[in-house]
């Protein structure tokens, strides 16, 4: 028996995302048919920073985008940029992160500690670091520069709380820097920067290039952490509510492929992204290599796809963004968290 939906307002759509391996739904859904499923013609359109993505959408060049969750939180609330009211109608994947180190990093945390200690122990990483860090200060020696992805994002949130739990704190003690993510590898390759905290596959490119160690995966410090929602502005959902509503269910159609595909997902996704088979297999096959001349450890939630688990957009995740923003001093400690909270993350009925 067919499901009957109702008639999308628009039929014709525009929709941005970054080259990373978390499109993966919104590339499926556009190469395997799941948006013409929904009488959707849609438009993908890549881009080079999470800034053009958000600015593009607000102004209205995209209809929809694959968005960090906690840029629409600070773009709701006119944190960085432009105000404009969005909305997170679902999310689009757990996980999927990792700090990758330099060489020479690594070579000075082996100096402290077995680097095999370290890798996946997220407590003793942090300490080794700060002791680093406390050598440095002693010494008179340059501090440790990390880069995110962009500044309201779980990448650098997530770095932060870690930082900040081994003693350090990320606004004085290293330096933060933001960078596209297609751009982490050739920084770390020229010694610009120590280390990255991004999403898959930049990591594992790194790690194949041999410019580079991931230190902790993203599981190592939050196992299904969440990062990029489907972002829209308020003003449109409310003016197409089907619309929503078919793009919703094509994605989560597109999430339930590639759940189920990591192989050919991989294929998929080196086709649009541009990059070797090899470095996109590491995380949605869960078999995922720290350092070349280890053997590959099995992570099961390195990325997470699966709708019944990853596509719910919580508000107990909202929580957090806004609680950290809070934390380091974005966003007024009067600030109403879950009023922000509950009108950024809503269930799109289908």
């Amino acid at each position: 028996m067919t499901t009957s939906f109702p008639t999308p307002e628009k039929t014709s759509l525009t929709i941005g995302y970054m080259p990373l391996s978390d499109s993966l739904p919104l590339i499926a859904a556009q190469e395997l048919g799941y948006f013409r499923q929904q009488g959707l013609e849609v438009t993908l359109q890549q881009e080079v920073s999470w800034a053009n993505i958000r600015d593009k959408l607000i102004v209205g060049h995209f209809d929809a985008a694959q968005m960090l969750a906690p840029m629409l939180l600070a773009s709701h609330i006119g944190l960085g940029g432009l105000k404009k009211p969005m909305l997170a109608p679902m999310s689009l994947a757990l996980n999927g992160n990792a700090l990758t180190i330099s060489n020479a990093l690594a070579q000075r945390l082996s100096d402290h500690t077995a680097l095999d200690e370290l890798y996946t122990n997220s407590t003793k990483a942090g300490e080794t670091l700060a002791a680093i860090i406390d050598q440095n200060k002693r010494e008179g020696g340059d501090k440790l520069v990390f880069a995110v992805v962009f500044p309201f994002s779980v990448h650098n949130l997530m770095l932060r709380d870690w930082l900040a739990g081994a003693g350090v704190n990320p606004d004085e003690d290293v330096q933060l820097v933001v960078l596209p993510p297609s751009q982490m590898v050739e920084h770390l390759q020229q010694q610009h920067i120590d280390g990255f905290f991004a999403g898959a596959p930049w990591n594992s490119v790194a790690i194949q290039q041999g410019v580079g160690q991931c230190l902790l995966a993203g599981p190592d410090l939050w196992n299904e952490a969440p990062d990029k929602v489907l972002g829209v502005t308020q003003d449109w959902s409310q003016q197409h509510p089907n619309t929503l509503s078919a793009v919703v269910r094509a994605i989560k159609a597109g999430c339930q492929w590639a759940a189920e595909n990591p192989q050919t997902g991989a294929e998929l996704l080196s086709q649009h992204l541009d990059l070797p088979l090899e470095c996109l297999l590491p995380a949605l096959s869960g078999q995922f290599v720290y350092r070349n001349e280890q053997p590959p450890r099995y992570i099961a939630d390195m990325l997470v796809f699966s709708p019944e688990r990853a596509c719910e957009a919580q508000q107990q995740h909202a929580t957090w963004f806004l609680q950290q923003m809070q934390r380091w001093g974005w966003l007024p400690q009067s600030s109403n968290i879950a009023d922000i909270a509950s009108q950024c993350y809503s269930q799109t009925s289908l």
